[in-house]
């Protein structure tokens, strides 16, 4: 039998009108796409009106749109509905009085006009709040959660001062304060979350929703002031949830090389044009390290003390030293062949890594960490003297050789031509010896090679090279402790 009268829904002992159009506004939170929305909510009102009972409970028409859902759309389609707080059921603001109200999207509707904003607009921010309670499953939120949800989607479509204007008329306090381990407290950011979050991959997208969801659930918690494990474990949370495990673990380990118990020293070697400077100044961005020295710049500097009749393979190139030990009539009739073009190269490297030897001790003594890129970066050469620190090395290179060789015209154009491509070319052929040997010399020592064709690839696999020591230092370190 099919009833053409009325369908109400009840719930907590009361009679509500049912409308489809709840039940598909509960869909669309779960991220059911509108078309299947209309057609699910039609198909669960036809059953129930088929049924022949006019009143409907809540746990019934839940059960009824949880399993069509599973059936047409899949388990976690239904799952992700079933966590909402259910259409139909009223939604309860606890007031700081103790008093209980049901949540109204036009009283925070008006709140938000009475601050300066649209009409349409307050109404559609409102809604956007009840979604998004309604998509944790709440049914009792105290009254500040709302008003920061609220303040939160202010500041994200209109910004920081029309977030000011609201909560100065909602009455809500502007900041969280985070207690850090050593005692301080410093004012939650956003932005620095969202930034911080964009550093093991994710999309700046992505970082900026998860954290604008992280400070509303640590406003969810009714205090001003949190702890820092409060904050890391929202975030963790909130990153496994929308996410995945890889990106929290990924997190987790960035925060252990942003505070590390002893100094990080990156080094980046390979040889000219294999992008060593643009991987080593996003790892330092990614790491937030301070310090980047390229070997080049220290070769210059040791140039400026030692003249070229004192030292003529410093003032050569990398891929040129091996002509400096070669006399005048020699030259002329000279070929490079990869043993000499090493050689003359190993010079260099003897006279350079002393330099870099310095570096590295200073910044150590100092607990400064430090990236530290060039050719002059060999594998068990050089840079030597690394104790304290915790070191990750790596070789760059690029496998094709046109595409190594374009690499070169390509620099030109982006430093207005301050490092013309010709002498590259020129002794192109003393570069892939160079190369090749760097990669012989790195197997041999255990250092990972990475292939920088595409630099995006290259940088996450430095990143997870570099994660991956820290996770087992940390590993070894824990051991060792519960020894």
């Amino acid at each position: 039998m099919t009833t053409t009268g009325r369908l109400r829904v009840l719930v907590d002992g009361k009679k509500r009108p049912f409308t489809a159009g709840r039940v598909v506004d509960a869909l669309q939170t779960a991220g059911v796409p509108t078309d299947d929305a209309l057609r699910v909510a039609a198909a669960v009102e036809t059953d129930l009106r088929e049924a022949g009972e006019p009143q409907v409970p809540i746990e019934v028409l839940q059960r009824a749109v949880t399993e069509r859902l599973r059936e047409e759309m899949g388990a976690d389609v239904a799952e992700r509905y079933a966590q909402q707080t259910p259409p139909f059921q009223a939604i309860f603001v606890e007031r700081p009085s103790g008093k209980t109200v049901p949540f109204s999207n036009r009283k925070l509707a008006t709140s938000m006009e009475r601050s300066g904003l649209g009409v349409q607009d307050a109404w559609l921010l409102a809604q956007q709040v009840e979604h998004a309670l309604r998509a944790e499953g709440l049914v009792h939120v105290p009254q500040d959660a709302v008003l920061q949800r609220a303040a939160v989607l202010v500041e994200t479509r209109f910004g920081r001062q029309a977030r000011v204007r609201y909560e100065a008329i909602a009455g809500h306090q502007a900041e969280l304060i985070v207690a850090e381990e050593d005692g301080s407290r410093t004012p939650f950011s956003r932005g620095i979350l969202a930034r911080s979050l964009t550093t093991v991959g994710l999309a700046p997208t992505l970082a900026h929703e998860i954290a604008v969801r992280v400070e509303e659930q640590l406003w969810s918690l009714e205090r001003h002031e949190l702890d820092r494990g409060d904050v890391r474990e929202a975030i963790d949370r909130l990153l496994v949830e929308h996410a995945g495990e890889d990106f929290a673990r990924r997190f987790e380990l960035m925060r252990l090389v942003r505070n590390p118990d002893r100094p990080i020293v990156v080094l980046v070697g390979g040889s000219p044009g294999v992008g060593k400077s643009e991987l080593a100044a996003e790892l330092a961005y990614r790491f937030s390290i301070p310090r980047v020295v390229s070997s080049d710049s220290v070769r210059e500097a040791l140039r400026s003390l030692i003249g070229p009749d004192l030292s003529p393979v410093l003032h050569a190139s990398s891929y040129t030293a091996w002509m400096a030990d070669l006399l005048p009539a020699e030259l002329r009739d000279a070929v490079p062949k990869r043993r000499r073009v090493v050689r003359g190269f190993n010079n260099q490297v003897v006279q350079v890594g002393t330099a870099l030897d310095a570096i590295v001790a200073r910044h150590v003594t100092e607990a400064t960490s430090l990236v530290l890129e060039g050719i002059h970066v060999v594998p068990g050469v050089s840079p030597v003297r690394t104790e304290g620190a915790l070191v990750v090395s790596l070789m760059l290179y690029v496998d094709d050789a046109d595409e190594h060789r374009a690499r070169f015209a390509r620099r030109e154009g982006r430093t207005l031509a301050r490092r013309p491509r010709q002498g590259y070319e020129d002794h192109f052929e003393e570069i892939r010896m160079l190369q090749a040997w760097l990669l012989e010399t790195a197997d041999e020592a255990g250092v990972p090679a990475v292939e920088v064709s595409d630099m995006d690839d290259a940088v996450e696999r430095a990143v997870e090279l570099i994660l991956d020591l820290v996770k087992e230092e940390t590993d070894v370190a824990t051991q060792v402790g519960d020894a």
